[in-house]
């Protein structure tokens, strides 16, 4: 035997019949056929187990069984209508809670300073960011949202590339006073270059006029965190690789020089920073203003994707 929650439709149909008193009416109203409407009625009430309509050719009455249906009927009609204009109203106008993750250093950075912007646009929408350096499985964890440094999105996520970056190899100008200079590839082997991740080995991989080069390096420190490494930078343990969008204001202040800055570097994690979400036929509002308002506010931070050679006046 079917159970009830089978037979909705059918059950939507008999509270139609009851409210217009005609199969007919239902029929017209649910753009449906009176056979169709009778064979439903007559479905509901096999599921159900009772007769519900006592029908003549003149009206139609309900049984004591019929009225408790419609009554039921009736209310669940009703929340269904309040689900739907609930639905509607939260479709229409961006409200609701948005789980946000991404890098400490990112969202410490950047992002931290921007949430509170997005709120003050969008009262009805509440956030909760996660900042972590490990990966984060956004479905097992119930995040809606990670903004991730990466230039290999998962397939099967959505992927908004909001801004490009640089990177750089850098170092502090007491660093380069007491060590040698760095004027080749080849010259890095005898620095301590200071790795982002937990290996104290890496692979860099610079590109000029075409030609890349990937050059080991290793080093005496390791740690994945570039808040971290730029720290140990800039107190003139050894050299980095680090993103421009987290030492900008250090190079435009002199605390930190450019080394190499005739070539471009890929970055450990990938020269773009990604919105990253489930694919879904229904984007909820709260989403879509979210990562249009980060397109919007990145476009204005063109530096994260230039490097010295792009900017020979800026003091890098």
């Amino acid at each position: 035997m079917e159970s009830l929650s089978d037979n909705l439709a059918d059950l939507f149909v008999f509270v139609k019949v009851v409210e217009l008193k005609s199969f007919s009416e239902a029929a017209r109203a649910s753009g449906s056929t009176k056979s169709t409407v009778s064979k439903q009625v007559r479905r509901l009430e096999n599921t159900l187990g009772a007769k519900l309509l006592n029908r003549t050719t003149r009206r139609l009455a309900l049984t004591e069984v019929g009225q408790l249906a419609y009554q039921h009927g009736l209310r669940i009609v009703e929340e269904t209508a309040a689900l739907r204009g609930s639905v509607e109203g939260m479709q229409a106008t961006p409200r609701g809670h948005l789980r946000v993750t991404t890098s400490v250093a990112f969202g410490n950075l950047h992002l931290s300073r921007l949430i509170g912007q997005f709120l003050n646009l969008y009262p009805d929408i509440s956030v909760a960011l996660t900042l972590s350096d490990r990966y984060v499985d956004i479905v097992e964890e119930g995040f809606d949202v990670a903004i991730r440094l990466t230039s290999t999105p998962i397939d099967s996520f959505v992927a908004r590339c909001l801004a490009p970056i640089a990177y750089v190899v850098c170092a502090s100008p007491a660093y380069l006073a007491s060590h040698a200079s760095v004027a080749t590839l080849a010259d890095l082997a005898s620095h301590n270059c200071m790795v982002n991740g937990l290996a104290r080995d890496a692979i860099w991989r610079f590109a000029r006029d075409g030609q890349v080069s990937d050059v080991k390096v290793t080093g005496r420190f390791a740690v994945n965190s570039s808040e971290s490494l730029r720290r140990a930078v800039l107190d003139g343990i050894g050299i980095g690789l680090l993103p421009t969008f987290a030492i900008a204001d250090d190079l435009r202040a002199g605390h930190l020089n450019v080394l190499l800055p005739e070539y471009s570097i890929e970055g450990t994690f990938g020269n773009s920073i990604h919105a990253i979400f489930l694919p879904s036929k229904f984007v909820a509002p709260k989403m879509r203003v979210f990562v249009d308002f980060l397109l919007t506010r990145f476009k204005d931070e063109e530096h994260w994707s230039r490097t010295p050679a792009d900017e020979p006046g800026q003091p890098w």
